[in-house]
């Protein structure tokens, strides 16, 4: 048998075809195949790696429509003892912008805001946000006045001042 083919007959029994090794372009497309296979285990792994990040500004105007939608709902605030409002001010700020959603990062940069149930009162609570892919950091300030024994609030505001709390 000559070497000079690209396919060649298994020799480990099957009948099945199989690159030459001898033949440079055999050679090629093994590598080739297994540069190809790596490539997609890399990418399988790392999904968001061309999805890029966000920019400032994009982050900015999610911030202010995220804020807006909540500011005008009205039924959740900063208070409660289940401590998510980091999470829903992340998913509201993802809806309204245009980055990878695994990207926002949103850290409590003060105590956690008390609730009253029965009596209301004031909740206050600062949030820092920021995003891969940009060197902006925002920092929300929340207040929301709770409706004595009642869900829901009278209101809910936010300042966005640039940096860090």
């Amino acid at each position: 048998m000559s070497d000079d083919r690209v396919f060649v007959r298994s020799k480990w029994g099957t009948n099945r075809y199989v690159y030459n090794a001898a033949n440079p372009i055999g050679m090629a497309l093994i590598i080739g195949s297994l540069l190809f296979a790596a490539a997609g285990m890399f990418f399988l792994y790392h999904p968001d790696l061309f999805k890029g990040g966000w920019d400032g500004g994009d982050l900015r105007k999610a911030v202010s429509g995220a804020t807006a939608e909540l500011s005008a709902e009205k039924a959740l605030g900063p208070g409660g003892d289940s401590g998510l409002y980091g999470d829903v001010l992340k998913q509201k700020i993802n809806e309204h912008g245009h980055g990878p959603e695994d990207a926002v990062k949103v850290v409590l940069a003060s105590k956690p805001a008390e609730s009253d149930l029965w009596s209301g009162g004031l909740e206050e609570a600062s949030y820092t946000v920021s995003a891969r892919g940009t060197g902006t950091a925002l920092c929300l300030h929340v207040s929301a006045m709770k409706k004595a024994k009642a869900m829901g609030y009278d209101s809910v505001d936010f300042t966005v001042d640039d940096g860090a709390c």
